[in-house]
């Protein structure tokens, strides 16, 4: 068993962080990345120290990914939630949108942000995010469950407070979080995204939060109209849902029985509820905004609106087949 001087050690390196850093991949033959971060026999004997935005490579299959990590300080035992973040479409070198807010609550919350990177070797026709997964395709779903996987080795991450958010392409990727992943992940929060019509696959082993945001005047990623990717680009994606007809989708899918609806000129917001393994599906239609990521989103800051409905969560024990 490793002992205490070993873990503050491994916090230690974390901060300094001077090069990239490597979690551990047992089937990989790269023997330096579990020298820098050796998996703890119990992460939740020893304390965290904080991370902000440092390069991180896992091995996925033999494959190199990544992504920037950002942890907050934490005593021995305290459990951390984890969040996995997805950019948009071309935005890999970008930071994410409100990327420093998010990190400070990160810090007063006690969770842990991952903001993955796509692939970099793809082509346009099959996009930087995997959409319509698969069973031959499930690259970027296994990129998400490794990232779970090597910071629970490190972290003491909770199991139960998994969550995905995502921006456009990214966001569409969320939809593929809740449709594959459900089992693991508790939640996704969606800005400016939206899903395949007829899904190759989207079968709920457990109930999910999702909430979707979306301006009503987006001109990239239409609301009021379902629409057809480019030829040439993510070929066999199909047609994408408008979004009211994806939120419906949703409250269909998991068992709604409730719906409030309240709507002034600047915002609609519709809840549903009384859902199975008391999950919400959550919207606000933006009605003056575009495709581009609001500061607020009616008086509060969009950042903590989305920790707000994330947190609310909790995978738990149960599970319900539909």
């Amino acid at each position: 068993m490793r002992n205490r001087a070993t873990a503050l050690l491994f916090g230690l390196l974390m901060v300094l962080g001077t090069t990239n850093g490597c979690l551990g991949d047992s089937s990989s033959d790269q023997g330096s990345a579990s020298e820098l971060f050796p998996a703890l026999e119990d992460p939740c004997l020893s304390p965290s120290l904080p991370v902000l935005q440092e390069e991180t490579i896992i091995f996925v299959e033999g494959e190199e990914r990544t992504f920037r990590l950002s942890v907050p300080s934490s005593d021995a035992g305290t459990e951390l939630a984890l969040i996995i973040v997805f950019h948009g479409g071309t935005d890999s070198q970008e930071d994410f949108a409100q990327q420093e807010q998010f990190d400070q609550l990160g810090e007063q919350e006690k969770f842990i942000m991952a903001y993955a990177i796509a692939d970099q070797d793809r082509t346009a026709a099959e996009g930087e995010w995997y959409l319509n997964t698969a069973t031959t395709s499930r690259e970027d779903n296994n990129f998400s469950e490794a990232i779970v996987d090597e910071l629970s080795a490190a972290y003491c991450v909770d199991q139960t407070r998994l969550y995905a958010i995502g921006y456009s392409l990214g966001a569409m990727f969320t939809y593929e979080i809740a449709c594959q992943i459900n089992h693991r992940f508790a939640a996704v929060a969606s800005f400016a995204g939206t899903m395949p019509v007829s899904p190759a696959s989207c079968d709920l082993n457990a109930g999910i939060g999702v909430m979707h945001i979306h301006g009503k005047l987006d001109y990239i990623i239409y609301y009021h109209s379902d629409w057809d990717w480019k030829e040439g680009e993510h070929e066999g994606v199909g047609t994408m849902s408008e979004v009211p007809a994806l939120i419906d989708y949703w409250a269909d899918k998991s068992d709604c029985q409730a719906v409030s609806e309240e709507s002034d000129l600047f915002v609609e917001h519709i809840v549903h509820n009384d859902c199975m393994d008391d999950i919400r599906i959550e919207h606000y239609g933006l009605e003056l905004n575009d495709h581009n990521w609001p500061n607020e989103i009616d008086g509060t800051p969009t950042y903590e609106l989305i920790w707000g409905f994330l947190s609310d969560f909790d995978r738990g024990q149960e599970t319900s087949l539909l």
